[in-house]
């Protein structure tokens, strides 16, 4: 069990969403975690990578492994999509002398629910629950990059249940991509509206007050098309609910 991390907060989370971020280094501190942030922390290169321009995905990627070839701790991510893209795609783009630095790094990378449950081994979070945090309606969309790339699909939902005043409630194609895509979303508005549509529709016939999921930026790609359609729903990082399920929400 680490007792300490480096929390990568992400480019959206930084620019965006830090109070994501912030949840993140809470409910692990909770865990017994000390957290610890890399100051000159950008992106991970994804979006070129994404693009097709990998030359500037490139100078990214060398610039993340140059940060954290030094970092002795593992590293831990608030987004299946940027540590499938560390985890998966680094070793094609990183100078060929950082060949060694990309693999050990690799193995050092955790999604946040991953770091969760296969490093820190908690699988049952009811032990930190809050005895005071009102009893929430959820439901969870997989993120694509979390469940196709990584394969993690199983981890954030038992955490989710093992919380008594999470009420799970479960989606019908939930596995089913939201549309956003990063720039696909850009590139393919049309495609992009059609698949949110479907989703958010899956979403409203749950009944929960809550959608959730472990990539902000399908949540924000949802949380826009819902704002739009005035629906009492909300979008929050499962990180973020577990930081009011677990009341760490409260302390500073």
């Amino acid at each position: 069990m680490p007792d300490k991390v480096s929390l990568f907060a992400t480019c959206v989370l930084n620019n965006f969403y830090p109070e994501v971020a912030i949840s993140a280094a809470r409910v692990l501190s909770r865990l017994g975690v000390e957290v610890t942030v890399q100051a000159s922390q950008t992106c991970c290169g994804q979006p070129f990578f994404n693009s097709g321009h990998w030359s500037d995905s490139s100078k990214l990627v060398n610039k993340f492994v140059s940060d954290y070839s030094s970092c002795d701790t593992d590293i831990v991510l608030p987004s299946g999509s940027c540590t499938s893209m560390i985890r998966n795609h680094y070793s094609a783009l990183c100078n060929q002398n950082d060949f060694g630095n990309v693999e050990d790094i690799s193995t050092r990378t955790f999604e946040f629910t991953e770091c969760i449950t296969h490093k820190l081994g908690i699988f049952d979070l009811s032990p930190f629950k809050s005895e005071t945090a009102e009893r929430i309606n959820v439901t969870y969309h997989e993120s694509c990059h979390l469940n196709r790339e990584l394969g993690i699909s199983k981890e954030p939902i038992s955490l989710l249940k093992s919380l008594e005043n999470i009420n799970l409630i479960y989606m019908a194609q939930s596995e089913v991509c939201c549309g956003f895509g990063g720039t696909f979303s850009t590139k393919y508005p049309e495609i992009s509206t059609a698949m949110a549509e479907e989703k958010i529709a899956n979403v409203k016939q749950t009944g929960a007050e809550v959608v959730t999921a472990s990539d902000m930026s399908c949540l924000m790609h949802m949380g826009g098309f819902m704002i739009k359609k005035n629906l009492d729903i909300k979008s929050l990082h499962i990180a973020q609910l577990m930081d009011l399920a677990m009341g760490t929400d409260h302390k500073k």
